[in-house]
């Protein structure tokens, strides 16, 4: 599951995810960018994958490549905030998808990225 969080930022949309990812949620997920797209241009994205255990089957991460694909212009900066080898290979994977500034921060660093992201 996910949820949007930074509701009160209008220069940049939040999204925490929590658990395993399906289909469905990535499909929710792409509406609401799709929605906030619209009111700003060009935000900045934070990710809190912190929480993050994958995806609930091969739909479901092609669906998230798809998100990746069709919003690979929209974004000035992206923070991916999360550990781990799986983190930094998605990461990696993720900076070749899109034209925005992607860096990953520590779970610690969630603040950092806040800023780090909100800057222009």
């Amino acid at each position: 599951m996910f949820t949007e969080t930074l509701t009160d930022h209008d220069e940049m949309i939040g999204l925490a995810c929590e658990g395993k990812l399906s289909e469905s949620d990535l499909k929710r997920m792409h509406a609401l960018l799709h929605q906030r797209l619209q009111e700003t241009s060009k935000p900045g994205l934070v990710l809190d994958l912190t929480r993050f255990e994958g995806y609930e089957g091969p739909s479901a991460l092609l669906e998230d490549l798809k998100i990746d694909t069709a919003h690979r212009n929209d974004f000035h900066r992206v923070a991916v905030v999360g550990e781990g080898a799986l983190m930094e290979w998605g990461t990696k994977f993720a900076d070749v998808l899109t034209k925005a500034e992607l860096r990953q921060f520590d779970p610690s660093g969630t603040d950092a990225a806040i800023a780090w992201v909100s800057e222009r």
